[in-house]
């Protein structure tokens, strides 16, 4: 009886991490994002961003008008982003904005879910971001 618990027992545990959409670092590596949303709303064809996750968490990736790079730690589905680098280009005012709230967001810290194919990234705004 109690070998027959084990697999129902894992299939559970399973099932509660799907889920929750909860993020560890093996998801991330090696992957590429594309931002889709920002608010629920779509953003316009000037504003692209993208992130991509390599060996040890490191990220890089383009903010709409800079790219950039960082070391990313991730705890408890909370993403943040330390030595983060960049170019300095400016590009106009209201896409600047966005960038700065777009770093802005990876360095102070950003709860990260999966969700039907997207990954979510949730600070003061909600960035939805789908498979690159």
């Amino acid at each position: 009886m109690k070998l027959a618990a084990i697999p129902m027992l894992v299939i559970g545990l399973c099932v509660g991490c799907a889920s929750t959409g909860t993020v560890t670092t093996e998801q991330l590596k090696y992957t590429q994002w594309q931002l889709s949303k920002v608010d629920d709303l779509a953003i316009p064809a000037s504003f692209k961003a993208s992130m991509s996750f390599i060996e040890a968490l490191q990220i890089n990736g383009f903010a709409g008008c800079n790219k950039f790079f960082g070391e990313g730690s991730l705890e408890d589905s909370s993403l943040s982003v330390s030595k983060l680098g960049m170019t300095r280009k400016s590009c106009g005012p209201e896409l600047d904005e966005f960038e700065q709230q777009f770093l802005q967001a990876l360095q102070q810290g950003a709860v990260l879910n999966m969700q039907d194919q997207t990954l979510v990234m949730q600070a003061e705004q909600k960035f939805v971001f789908i498979p690159k």
